[in-house]
């Protein structure tokens, strides 16, 4: 499986996204985004320790498990919280993983960084946000979603130094292989463009380095905040 990566601060004048792509050995590869929270101060100082200090801890492991995962982000998290205290700001971000190893993809997230999965260019897989608007619609208290609309980018987990609201959220996919593609995008992809408009274009464009190069033209045209994302394919 190889990567492309595209990140941009968009219209903001500080880009607060931080994207990995790596190694962690000869048989796992970590690919990760985190998002400055909106709102806070040094969003960008915030996303790249946490993506460093996970990166940091998974790389010292053979085989990485879910509580490896969990363990790797509350080490993060103690890292923002002490930051937190010498500087006395506020700061976070929201994270989305992926890491693959061998022919078997685990993700996780922490937010609203979305993860897509594509098989046979088919959306098979959407990760659910951590979100104000996506626990109302998911407990069924909603009507109205335009009336909810302002929600949308209200995160209810985060990496800010809270260990009780940073609990990842896991999927594991096995068996992945040339037709699968894994998308792993910040709100400021998302807002732009869906897992079904993705869908639409893998089957128009075909190449994956075209559909890339399209959602990018989207995201420069539309995105009003920064934008990030890292495409993982068999390409």
């Amino acid at each position: 499986m190889k990567t492309i990566t595209v990140t941009n601060k968009g219209k903001r004048s500080v880009n607060e996204d931080f994207v990995l792509s790596q190694s962690l050995n000869s048989e796992q590869y970590l690919n990760i985004i985190a998002d400055g929270m909106g709102g806070y101060e040094k969003g960008e100082e915030a996303s790249r320790i946490i993506t460093e200090k996970i990166s940091s801890h998974l790389s010292k492991l053979p085989n990485i498990n879910d509580e490896d995962v969990q363990f790797a982000i509350d080490d993060a998290n103690m890292a923002i919280s002490q930051f937190k205290e010498q500087l006395k700001i506020k700061l976070g971000a929201t994270i989305g993983g992926v890491i693959i190893k061998n022919n078997c993809a685990k993700c996780f997230w922490v937010g609203d960084v979305k993860i897509y999965h594509f098989h046979d260019k088919r959306l098979s897989f959407e990760s659910d946000p951590h979100s104000l608007m996506a626990e109302l619609i998911n407990n069924g208290n909603i009507v109205d979603i335009e009336k909810i609309a302002k929600y949308k980018h209200i995160v209810t987990r985060s990496i800010h130094g809270d260990l009780g609201k940073s609990e990842a959220a896991f999927i594991d996919i096995k068996t992945i292989g040339k037709e699968d593609v894994f998308i792993i995008c910040s709100d400021g992809v998302h807002d732009i463009i869906n897992g079904l408009q993705m869908e639409y274009l893998f089957n128009e464009k075909g190449e994956i380095e075209s559909v890339v190069q399209e959602i990018e033209e989207h995201c420069k045209l539309n995105a009003k905040d920064n934008y990030s994302f890292i495409v993982i394919a068999d390409i």
